[in-house]
């Protein structure tokens, strides 16, 4: 089953079930979401599958297989278990992952208000100091990919965002897009970390919290993680705001979390970066919707519309 193809929850318990026959139940099957990498379905039984839907989630699921089990009981919130994967086959062409779901919903921005802020912040940064202290030679170890690889990613990155932009945006945005590729490959700065084990995609939605929205329950989506900037892990707590953002760095620098002098630099420029992510998601998947609706948000953020507009 492609995950392009409508989404039948009969057919998915079906495929489900010949594809792990020691299951006793995989229907019915509720639908948690769908995205450009993958569909995440729970069955009856309390079990989460993620079907990925091209090769790069696929590479994700095979990194988390080797990653997770290592990180159990490693650091102080629930992470997803493993215990099921399957590669590539007729019903499911790029392979799953399954786990045990974990409990809690995601921290959505609407829970602030009646959120526990601080102790939110805590047990985040309590969460990412334990992480970024995993030795980095044994997350290596496990095929994690590392800063080599990332800038790689990002040269990659840049030669198939910037065609694409040139005929989408005015020629003065063009110019200004392009400049700030130039000047974001050319920031030494930028290379200059202690690297560590990073989750690399931590915003609200892989952060589950308690119906309270006090505690933190557990961390999930670890397919972009990898042996980088630290930096990467906090430019996406400010998809929750400034102050939020702010609430986490106090509480990790408390916790004994080291930050250097061109930390907040670095988080600042990787933060811009992810106007590009889906961007880059939509050029690939060939989406035109998501297309259109990444290029609004890249005239309305920090690269088109930030401070000195990205330069």
């Amino acid at each position: 089953m492609a995950t392009a193809d409508p989404i039948d929850p009969a057919r998915i318990g079906a495929d489900l079930r010949a594809a792990f026959p020691d299951l006793a139940s995989v229907t019915p099957i509720g639908l948690l979401g769908a995205g450009f990498r993958s569909i995440a379905v729970e069955t009856d039984g309390g079990l989460v599958f993620r079907i990925a839907g091209n090769r790069s989630a696929a590479d994700g699921h095979a990194k988390e297989t080797r990653l997770l089990p290592a990180l159990q009981g490693r650091v102080p919130v629930a992470v997803p278990d493993p215990r099921w994967h399957a590669g590539p086959s007729a019903a499911f062409p790029f392979g799953l992952i399954g786990y045990p779901k974990l409990p809690g919903a995601p921290l959505l921005p609407e829970l602030l208000a009646r959120a526990d802020l601080p102790g939110l912040a805590a047990r985040i940064a309590a969460f990412l100091l334990a992480l970024h202290r995993f030795p980095p030679e044994e997350a290596a170890a496990l095929g994690l990919p590392g800063p080599d690889d990332r800038e790689a990613e990002l040269a990659a990155m840049r030669a198939e965002v910037l065609p694409p932009l040139r005929a989408a945006l005015t020629r003065e945005e063009y110019r200004t897009v392009r400049r700030w590729w130039d000047t974001f490959l050319a920031d030494r700065a930028l290379r200059d970390y202690q690297p560590a084990l990073i989750h690399g995609d931590l915003w609200y939605e892989n952060v589950l919290v308690d119906s309270a929205a006090r505690a933190v329950t557990g961390v999930i989506d670890f397919e972009n993680a990898a042996v980088g900037d630290p930096a990467q892990d906090f430019a996406t707590q400010l998809h929750l705001g400034e102050a939020f953002a702010a609430l986490v760095l106090d509480a990790y620098r408390a916790a004994g979390g080291t930050l250097d002098a061109r930390f907040l630099h670095r988080l600042r420029k990787l933060w811009e970066l992810r106007e590009f992510d889906g961007l880059h998601f939509a050029i690939r998947a060939a989406d035109r919707e998501e297309f259109d609706d990444a290029i609004r948000k890249l005239r309305a953020g920090p690269v088109l519309n930030g401070p000195g507009r990205g330069r």
